[in-house]
């Protein structure tokens, strides 16, 4: 227990320090980020999971060759282990938004949402697609367990082979389209900052993007789905519809409330968009948890689950850490030149560039390649690309590419976890949605080259 103390203890500093490097800019503060970045590496790697392991310690024996062959000094190193601490102190800070939907029990109100005068499945799963769309949002990958839990308990009486197929494409789907535009999705804010584009220039094509495809995925669920009939469970609690839409219609009106308020903040302080929402997030679920009449037991569920919580994050300190560390000592080689050229010489031909991206995003994720290491890499190698082509064109084709993974890459987080939920192997579910995947890049592409 002492090490996972030590471990919550330490990412904690880490992300203070950073967030005190947001309003103080001393080169003392930057070096002791990387201090204690280079201490996190030593105590994360133990309790990491295998494939984490293996692609971190790649990742920084090629990085400290680097280092070692270049003319930097030997004390510069803590400062090339903090290009990742945005992203690190984002994962840092989103359980307290689930916190707060588990404590305010908006899970059982979209249950009762999924089962309100549902006729067949066509239409539970444009509804189970809602709110995966919606919790997606607030509560990232925990929105998946939450879904799938809730579309199981449904459908109870519905053929559980049709289930599995159904749950795989309505919640994946959903979530893939839902983080194009989430103001707290990780790779929103790995792509605003390879390419410069603020959130907010990106934000309008982003939910047209979004919005259209959700559409009309839900149109297909339910000309696919409607055939079959749907009954609700006979134990179905009797649903008090007030209280539903109220519910619901809080959970949008919140959500609006922290974007405009981010951009506030981003304004007043003159930060980046993702720097305002780490500062935002916890005194923001304070208020909400406020507005709910549920401080206490907010603050209760914290302190409960804190060391947990963060001690979760070690898999992702070890691969961010590492991963950032190769791309700037990466950046000081000759060799990226060379891999750089190709894609250059595409310039000419935008589109067939962008469905080069898209293709080797979506192959790289079915044979093992983590979506963060494959749109880390891409952004490496398209910099000098951005002076040449739209930088909003290449962040919508680096996003909707990498995004794609979400519903059908094999060895992705979130197609893993519905493996384990649904009990199908992660291949099967990558053949459901793999159609899904190549129109969702292909539509992204598409849209990039429009707008250049």
């Amino acid at each position: 227990m002492k090490i996972e103390r030590i471990k919550a203890m330490t990412y904690t500093l880490f992300t203070g320090l950073y967030v005190v490097s947001l309003f103080i800019d001393a080169s003392l503060i930057s070096y002791c980020l990387g201090c204690v970045a280079c201490f996190i590496l030593f105590i994360s790697f133990k309790g990491a999971a295998r494939t984490f392991q293996i692609i971190s310690l790649i990742f920084l024996a090629f990085g400290i060759m680097i280092f070692l062959t270049s003319d930097l000094a030997l004390s510069s190193f803590p400062l090339y282990l903090t290009s990742t601490a945005l992203l690190l102190s984002l994962l840092y800070f989103l359980p307290f938004i689930n916190h707060l939907m588990v404590v305010g029990g908006y899970d059982q109100e979209l249950k009762n949402l999924l089962q309100l005068r549902t006729r067949h499945l066509g239409q539970l799963y444009y509804r189970g697609s809602l709110i995966s769309y919606v919790l997606c949002l607030f509560v990232f990958f925990s929105a998946i367990t939450i879904v799938q839990q809730v579309v199981r308990d449904v459908s109870e009486n519905v053929d559980k082979r049709i289930m599995e197929k159904f749950s795989s494409q309505t919640i994946l789907r959903a979530f893939a389209l839902a983080n194009v535009w989430s103001p707290i999705e990780i790779f929103i804010a790995l792509t605003v900052t390879i390419t410069g584009v603020q959130y907010f220039h990106l934000l309008p094509w982003a939910l047209l993007f979004s919005i259209t495809l959700l559409m009309t995925d839900w149109l297909i669920g339910w000309f696919k789905y409607r055939t079959t009939r749907y009954e609700a469970p006979s134990h179905a609690p009797a649903i008090e519809y007030k209280r539903l839409w109220k519910k619901i219609g809080y959970l949008f009106v919140m959500l609006f409330l922290f974007i405009i308020t981010a951009f506030g903040l981003q304004t007043l302080l003159g930060i980046d968009y993702f720097n305002a929402v780490i500062l935002l997030i916890f005194p923001f679920t304070l208020f909400w948890a406020l507005s709910i009449n549920q401080f206490s037991a907010f603050m209760r569920y914290n302190k409960k689950t804190w060391v947990g919580q963060v001690n979760g994050l070690q898999n992702f300190m070890l691969l961010f850490l590492s991963l950032g560390f190769f791309s700037d000592m990466f950046e000081q080689t000759a060799l990226i030149d060379f891999m750089q050229r190709p894609l250059l010489s595409m310039t000419e031909w935008p589109l067939l560039l962008f469905i080069t991206i898209q293709l080797i995003s979506l192959i790289f994720s079915m044979i093992g390649v983590h979506p963060l290491v494959t749109i880390s890499l891409m952004g490496t190698l398209i910099q000098p690309i951005l002076t040449a082509l739209s930088p909003l064109s290449l962040s919508i084709v680096l996003l909707t590419s990498t995004l794609a993974s979400d519903a059908a890459g094999t060895f992705n987080t979130t197609v893993t976890m519905m493996s384990e939920l649904t009990n199908r192997n992660p291949y099967r579910i990558t053949k459901w949605n793999l159609i899904f995947a190549i129109w969702f890049g292909t539509a992204g592409s598409l849209l990039a080259w429009l707008l250049l």
